[in-house]
């Protein structure tokens, strides 16, 4: 009677979580999801380094202004024009000016 019972118990549990109507959650999209916070933020998606990877690359509001080192920039300063690179982040090697204006390459991939 007691095993009968047990029985019984799963099987109505089993048949609750079965409910007529009942949707399952939509499966997350990352991309889709860091495509919009990318977006609300100010950026634009887009594939970039070398292995094309979907990065958030935003434009800088100081593109081509002179620079003499690093902070003067929202992104990098470009040490070969000594002005404020046009994005961040800026992909490849580049040659920029560091915080205290030292000149140094950057890699980025």
């Amino acid at each position: 009677m007691r095993r009968l019972a047990v029985l019984g118990l799963a099987a109505l549990l089993a048949l609750s979580a079965c409910r007529e109507g009942a949707e399952e959650p939509p499966l997350s999209d990352p991309l889709a999801e860091a495509t919009t916070a990318c977006t609300r933020s100010g950026g634009t998606m887009m594939a970039a380094g070398m292995a094309r990877g979907m990065v958030c690359i935003y434009d800088t509001r100081d593109a081509g202004k002179q620079c003499r080192r690093g902070s003067d920039c929202e992104g990098d300063c470009l040490a070969r024009s000594g002005t404020c690179a046009p994005a961040r982040p800026l992909f490849g090697c580049n040659e920029i000016l560091m915080d205290s204006g030292a000149r140094a390459t950057l890699c980025r991939d």
